[in-house]
């Protein structure tokens, strides 16, 4: 029997061959999830730097298997396989049982609360609970959320092991709304009054209209990777009023950071 040849790295060529067709299907499957939404296949190729006969044969084995669903349009979605799975890892997280803490502070603060966790250079919000007042701001789970405007990502960059590195490595800071903080020295001084207080606070820097207020998810001495925040229309938020959710929202972080399982920052 002729022996599978080694690459350059001591791995069989069938092996690499394997892993790189695994990383390949997984960028399509990236690719259809920070979509949220259809893909055509032209749209699809375009978004990786992948042949179109590629995509074409790895589409064609994860449509077969359930986890991308194609309409009569030639659209590509996540599929029901795709779903179960990511209802399994939420599951497997431990954010089920987060969820009654999150509807008690919802109930208790007539607002909104996220559950956020670290992505890189991004936020996903990973569990919701809406108010159920009229007047609302719409943040369903998955959705992407920059760093440096939004009440849990400045939290997750203020109790970093480096706030000045993540800064640096942030690179330019996106105007979103006119009272965006787009300075790096502005920002750090923010974070630093962020880590005196316990929390911190978005005025309407991603969306007019809409302030949020943050704590850290801090699970013994993990990197700070989570933090769950109440947000509202700043109407019902006024100044003294984001001083109590302060503290309703470092209550709630320390709530949470006891009901996560052990490893699920992993």
């Amino acid at each position: 029997m002729a022996q599978r040849q080694p690459t350059v790295s001591g791995q069989p060529e069938d092996e690499v061959g394997g892993t790189r067709a695994i990383g390949r299907a997984l960028a399509v499957l990236g690719a259809l999830r920070d979509a949220k939404g259809e893909l055509a296949f032209t749209e699809i190729v375009n978004r990786l730097d992948l042949n179109a006969s590629t995509v074409h044969r790895i589409l064609r084995a994860l449509v077969s298997a359930g986890y991308v669903s194609k309409n009569p349009q030639d659209r590509y979605r996540l599929g029901r396989e795709a779903f179960l799975l990511g209802h399994a890892a939420e599951h497997g997280l431990g954010f089920d049982l987060v969820l009654p803490a999150l509807e008690r502070a919802a109930e208790t603060t007539g607002e909104s609360v996220n559950l956020v966790i670290r992505n890189g250079s991004e936020g996903v919000v990973v569990l919701r609970v809406e108010s159920k007042q009229r007047l609302r701001f719409a943040q369903p789970v998955g959705t992407r959320i920059p760093l440096h405007c939004t009440s849990t990502g400045k939290v997750m960059l203020a109790f970093s092991d480096d706030p000045k590195a993540e800064l640096a490595q942030l690179g330019r800071l996106s105007r979103e709304t006119p009272a965006t903080i787009t300075s790096k020295r502005v920002l750090a001084d923010e974070l630093a009054a962020i880590r005196r207080t316990g929390y911190g606070v978005n005025r309407s820097e991603r969306v007019p209209g809409v302030h949020g207020v943050a704590a850290p998810v801090r699970v013994a001495d993990a990197p700070v990777s989570a933090a769950v925040a109440v947000q509202g229309p700043d109407i019902r938020m006024p100044a003294e009023r984001i001083a109590e959710l302060g503290r309703v929202v470092i209550d709630l972080a320390a709530e949470v950071a006891t009901l996560l399982p052990a490893g699920w920052e992993m």
